[in-house]
């Protein structure tokens, strides 16, 4: 019998989620709460976590700091400027910018060496799904993005235009991706 996925993103039924909190997967019955857990589990299940034990954990090492890039840097904007609070332009020109211009080379680095259009040697793995669908959320939500970061643009273009990719999202259209 095939394994059977269902992915919670809200919780409006009430469910109780392992740490109160969502995104939580549910394998056949079992919970698996956390995005990075969920991630790390699909990309292992679907042979997306790299080609070797040190890729993987480069892998790792690449999405933790993405992580911490997102809380300090972006979540701020999301969740504190959603209902109209603090000065959004403040903290774009004086956070948001600066960290982008600090971080986002350290993304690219990792593209630049792979020499393949992804970010590790090996091809695809999890770590395109995940940064790449954000780049575009970024270009959505800040007009411009793409403009100042061409290389992880060709990056996010390249996942976008690999065929299970493409017609996935030409079959759940969404505004902010492609």
């Amino acid at each position: 019998m095939p394994t059977k996925y269902k992915l919670y993103y809200l919780d409006f039924e009430g469910r109780e989620m392992p740490f109160g909190q969502v995104p939580a997967l549910e394998i056949d019955g079992v919970m698996l709460p956390e995005s990075h857990a969920i991630g790390r589990y699909l990309a292992k299940k679907f042979g997306l976590i790299g080609a070797d034990d040190l890729e993987a954990a480069q892998i790792d090492a690449l999405l933790s700091h993405f992580e911490e890039f997102f809380k300090e840097s972006i979540l701020p904007m999301l969740a504190g400027f959603k209902e109209g609070e603090g000065d959004k332009d403040k903290f774009y020109n004086e956070k948001f910018l600066p960290d982008c211009a600090t971080e986002l080379p350290k993304f690219e680095k990792y593209i630049q060496d792979a020499g393949n259009g992804f970010y590790f040697k090996s091809g695809l793995t999890w770590a395109d799904f995940q940064l790449c669908h954000f780049w575009y959320f970024l270009d959505n939500a800040f007009p411009g993005f793409f403009e100042r970061h061409p290389i992880l643009k060709q990056a996010a273009e390249k996942f976008y235009e690999l065929p299970k990719i493409k017609e996935y999202y030409e079959k759940h259209a969404h505004k902010f991706f492609p």
